[in-house]
């Protein structure tokens, strides 16, 4: 036997014979030599380990240990709940998906979106797509957005105007090619007046 590194190469000693689809068109002197394949079981090769090796993961560092399961998201739960209901979250912050961009803010800041958002001046809308809701001890986060009704964030539009000009310009070298387009975007300037979670969580 031949040792390996990784242990020893036994044969199996549960080895079948050759099938007899084998034999067809052999010669009967071939079939009746030493160690033709009537005489010789079909055997396969097993690798098998010493005693001594573990086959398995490795064993855990001193460092490391293993934490069991328990209750502590339910207790993470009732105090965010009892901090809602007392009010005690403090100033809230949220982060809300407008026109294609996502925008941090809290209670009193100005935002800046650009496109239409077909509000009338001076209306007051509520920012429905909320990602993120958070206080001074706790962030809630959506995936990508919370459930709908969990945070309200309402906010005035103050201001329907148009952006800066900018410029756009074609050209195409000795072609006499030469096209510019000045054009200005619109965007509505909102001002957020209040975040609140309106809900528990769950």
């Amino acid at each position: 036997m031949n040792i390996s590194r990784l242990g020893k190469t036994l044969l199996s000693k549960t080895c079948s014979p050759a099938p007899s689809s084998v034999l067809t068109g052999i010669p009967a002197l071939l079939a009746n030599m030493p160690g033709a394949l009537t005489s010789q079981p079909a055997c396969r090769l097993i690798r098998t380990f010493p005693p001594d090796r573990v086959t398995s993961a490795r064993a855990m560092p001193e460092y490391q240990s293993v934490v069991e399961e328990n209750n502590g998201d339910q207790i993470i739960k009732d105090n965010i709940n009892s901090q809602i209901l007392n009010k005690e979250t403090g100033r809230l912050f949220s982060v809300v998906f407008l026109k294609g961009k996502q925008h941090k803010v809290t209670s009193g800041d100005l935002v800046k979106v650009l496109g239409d958002l077909g509000a009338p001046l001076g209306s007051k809308i509520v920012l429905d797509k909320v990602m993120a809701v958070g206080g001074e001890d706790f962030t809630l986060f959506g995936r990508p957005l919370l459930p709908h009704g969990l945070a309200r964030v309402e906010a005035t539009v103050i201001e329907r105007t148009l952006a800066r000009e900018e410029i756009s310009q074609k050209f195409k070298k000795r072609e006499n090619f030469n096209k510019h387009r000045f054009f200005r975007k619109k965007f509505n300037l909102l001002r957020i007046n209040e975040i609140s979670i309106t809900n528990k969580v769950d």
